[in-house]
């Protein structure tokens, strides 16, 4: 009863001492994947409409939350707007890709090449940020990348096509990822959640609109579903950027891959077998290593 309790106790310890910035990660990361899931529950709609849906849905649900936040005015008024829709821009590329490529290829699969993008975003947070990255940081990363792997893998059912397109939901995702964290400094949060449909409405409509049609039966359901997800990520990813680098809040990203893995389960990938388990096994170990290594580095220096 007493080691029981010293037990409890230690986990409780344990949780108090991880960043709030990894838990807004892993909501964000959960958020994703169902996001995904009920892109998979509409395969008659277009991607561009579905980001259209999610985009009105998201205009609304931001302003209401601007007015209930009681700021000073001013505080959602844009610094750097060039900045903002560029962010923007490259948001909305990286989530018509991840919609190409759930439609394309399986879906635990397209979530794991998904979650290369840590590799992207070391390589821009690097190049743009200035962030460097440790050698225990670049170890962890490929561990991740390895468990990601063995957890999916490829398969017969994976096309070029939808490949190509997961990838560039990766690159465009690190891009988008990197803005955000640099955009921090100066923007309210809901101001850079705000930009995402300012710009992507009329984007979807020049690019795709002529070939909208109405929603039908439960394609409703699952467009507000993944409107509501989306929402949920992003807020939660910008503020995820508000603690850690591109490359480490990107990488703790790679919890989603085990969460698509369960849910491909509901949706008819089966069960995991020994490669899912020893994956995620190693995906949790990479973000211990990416943990120590950023407390590490981010510790004052003595003398």
């Amino acid at each position: 009863m007493v080691v029981s309790r010293w037990h409890r106790e230690r986990y409780l310890s344990s949780l108090h001492k991880v960043s709030p910035g990894t838990w807004w990660m892993v909501a964000a990361a959960s958020s994703f994947v169902l996001m995904a899931a009920a892109a998979k529950m509409m395969p008659a709609l277009s991607s561009l409409e579905m980001v259209f849906g999610r985009s009105v849905l998201s205009v609304a649900i931001t302003a209401w939350m601007m007015k209930r936040v009681k700021a000073p005015a001013g505080t959602f008024k844009a610094k750097r707007p060039m900045l903002l829709f560029l962010r923007a821009v490259f948001g909305m590329a990286g989530l018509v890709c991840y919609l190409e490529a759930i439609g394309r290829i399986p879906f635990g699969t397209a979530v794991t090449i998904y979650n290369l993008t840590p590799v992207f975003a070391a390589i821009v947070g690097l190049l743009f940020l200035g962030e460097k990255i440790s050698k225990r940081q670049a170890i962890s990363i490929l561990i991740g990348i390895g468990g990601v792997a063995l957890i999916k893998g490829f398969s017969s059912e994976v096309t070029w096509p939808g490949v190509t397109f997961a990838l560039g939901t990766a690159f465009f995702s690190a891009v988008a990822y990197t803005l955000v964290r640099a955009l921090k400094a100066t923007e309210h949060s809901l101001t850079i959640v705000m930009a995402f449909p300012l710009v992507s409405i009329p984007l979807t409509i020049m690019f795709g609109g002529w070939n909208f049609r109405m929603p039908e039966g439960m394609e409703w359901f699952w467009l507000v579903a993944l409107g509501l997800a989306t929402q949920s990520g992003q807020v939660c990813l910008t503020h995820a950027l508000g603690y850690h680098s591109a490359s480490w809040a990107t990488q703790i990203g790679f919890i989603g891959v085990v969460i698509a893995m369960l849910l491909g389960i509901v949706l008819g990938d089966g069960l995991p077998g020994a490669a899912q388990i020893g994956g995620a096994a190693l995906i949790f170990w990479s973000l211990l290593l990416g943990q120590k290594a950023t407390s590490k580095s981010a510790s004052p220096a003595k003398g």
